[in-house]
């Protein structure tokens, strides 16, 4: 029977912290997950990282404050065909920060040095919202990413204004489960008012049209046809602007699409990267998660983000896995 890891506390100046999250019983015996601390000069980052087989790494950026958690189903159906990493930007997910506001040139700078500290080599990005913004500077930056994925890429240029940004964001709302909600919820709580909004103008400011074009990489975005953040024309705009790319919409989706459709994004991932072989690699969508279980995992998880307990996320994450391993 494995014993689970004593909970350690990241330290403020420590370049490397990792947690990993060994089985407390015979049931999560073998699971991999570890949790890191990756420090950029004043600014720091958390990545979550579950070790999947031999084969392409994904990276996966999220919106404005919202923690990583809300990739949970998405990160777990890629992770059968690769090892995914999940980053909490500096400000979100519980993550501290300086007081000094970041632009998203500094946010890809971090995520940068994420890909260098773990040493990956030529991963699949793949940003959401404002996470796609940073996915996109990211790839300018470094001609040598070949693989891109955008998902509900922000701000549209004809709506370039808060209260129309807000507006759009609570239609869509209407359309996404529960449960991204309450996620989503907590992120912004965890967050703080004040970092959003030192961060939100930055994100509005942020032309993507303009920068977009410097991206070598092959490029899918993706969108939910409910999506009002990220219109139609929107997402044919970009597509025209890079090199090399397409769009595709799914379905009854909204804005965060890769929670409810996670399987099919999935598909759409690996079908864009590796084609038909890496599809057929993917596992079929699980079943119902246990319930009680469930939400135990995603209660420690939070509580380890706002306590800063990497081993507590960590276990966390192995439990809710554990949970749909019950249901299967």
């Amino acid at each position: 029977m494995g014993k689970a890891t004593p909970s350690r506390r990241h330290a403020e100046g420590d370049e490397h912290v990792s947690a990993q999250a060994v089985a407390a019983d015979e049931k999560v015996q073998g699971e991999n997950v570890t949790v890191r601390r990756v420090r950029r000069g004043t600014t720091q980052a958390r990545v979550t990282t579950l070790k999947g087989p031999a084969g392409r790494d994904f990276v996966l950026l999220a919106g404005i404050g919202v923690a990583s958690n809300y990739y949970v189903r998405l990160a777990a159906d890629l992770n059968t065909t690769g090892s995914v990493h999940a980053i909490d930007l500096p400000g979100f997910g519980g993550v501290r920060h300086r007081d000094r506001a970041l632009d998203i040139g500094d946010f890809a700078e971090i995520a940068g040095a994420v890909i260098d500290n773990l040493g990956l080599d030529d991963p699949v990005v793949i940003g959401h919202s404002m996470g796609a913004q940073v996915a996109t500077e990211l790839a300018a930056r470094r001609p040598e990413l070949t693989s891109l994925v955008l998902i509900g890429p922000v701000i549209d240029a004809d709506a370039r204004t808060i209260p129309q940004q807000i507006l759009r964001l609570a239609h869509s709302a209407l359309y996404e489960p529960g449960a991204v909600r309450v996620l989503v919820g907590m992120s912004y709580a965890m967050c703080g008012p004040r970092w959003i909004l030192k961060t939100l103008p930055r994100m509005m400011r942020y032309r993507i049209e303009e920068r977009i074009g410097a991206v070598q990489a092959d490029t899918l975005i993706v969108r939910g046809d409910h999506d009002a953040n990220c219109p139609r024309e929107w997402a044919e705009r970009l597509v025209e602007l890079v090199p090399r790319g397409r769009a595709v919409e799914v379905d009854d989706a909204a804005h965060s699409v890769m929670y409810r459709h996670a399987h099919e994004v999935a598909k759409l991932c690996l079908l864009h990267d590796g084609g038909e072989e890496a599809v057929r690699e993917l596992e079929p969508p699980s079943k119902p998660r246990h319930p009680a279980m469930r939400v135990r995992g995603v209660a420690m998880n939070v509580a380890g983000m706002v306590r800063g307990d990497d081993a507590l996320i960590a276990r966390g994450i192995v439990t809710q896995r554990h949970a749909t391993d019950m249901a299967d």
